[in-house]
């Protein structure tokens, strides 16, 4: 697994560190039994308060720069925020299940060898879509991009298993949490990138 390490600031000491904050969307009208990554999901009908919440806690902050994923949940939640013209990029979506979106995980299991699936799940394409290395590699490609831009502060609205490909880059976990501890609906994550180290490969 390709892990380069984006080096951690101490924001007290690096004046010219990168601050992102990883904000993840609302809840879904889907429970977990669906799969789902590109697939533009409704929003759950609490997604007012959910977003006011989000809201509340980035008020305040002076961002350079402000990106979403174009999936409506996380464009949505930009523009509740402030940010209608919140930067589309496409490297901040969610990963692409290709033919296994929308489909129930029950359906998927009878369809997948589960040893090769365990043991191989970070590995694993599924049909017309992209495995984590495609994630991580995209993800890697849009943080290396903003710091060469020189912003102070960026806000990023997106998913969770984005914001977790950039807290495994940055050293935070470990590959096997990418997807099963991902960050509570609307939550701010924050990182912290030096300014002048560059990236560890």
């Amino acid at each position: 697994m390709n892990k380069p390490k984006f080096i951690a600031a101490d924001p007290s000491q690096d004046k010219d560190a990168l601050i992102i904050d990883w904000i993840r969307h609302t809840s879904l009208k889907v429970d977990g039994s669906m799969c789902y990554g590109q697939t533009d999901v409704k929003v759950s009908d609490t997604f007012e308060q959910e977003a006011a919440i989000v809201r509340d806690t980035i008020s305040g902050r002076d961002y350079d720069a402000v990106y979403t994923s174009p999936l409506s949940r996380a464009a949505d939640l930009a523009a509740f925020c402030g940010y209608p013209d919140a930067i589309r990029d496409p490297r901040v979506m969610e990963m692409d299940f290709g033919d296994w979106e929308t489909r129930q995980w029950s359906d998927l299991i009878r369809d997948i060898d589960m040893d090769e699936w365990f043991n191989n799940w970070h590995k694993i394409t599924p049909p017309n879509g992209e495995n984590l290395q495609d994630l991580l590699d995209r993800v890697r490609d849009f943080i290396e991009e903003v710091r060469m831009l020189g912003y102070r502060r960026i806000a990023v609205f997106c998913h969770g298993g984005v914001i977790n490909s950039a807290s495994f880059m940055h050293g935070d976990i470990e590959v096997d949490r990418i997807f099963r501890d991902v960050p509570p609906y609307g939550s701010v994550n924050t990182i912290y990138y030096a300014s002048t180290e560059g990236v560890e490969r």
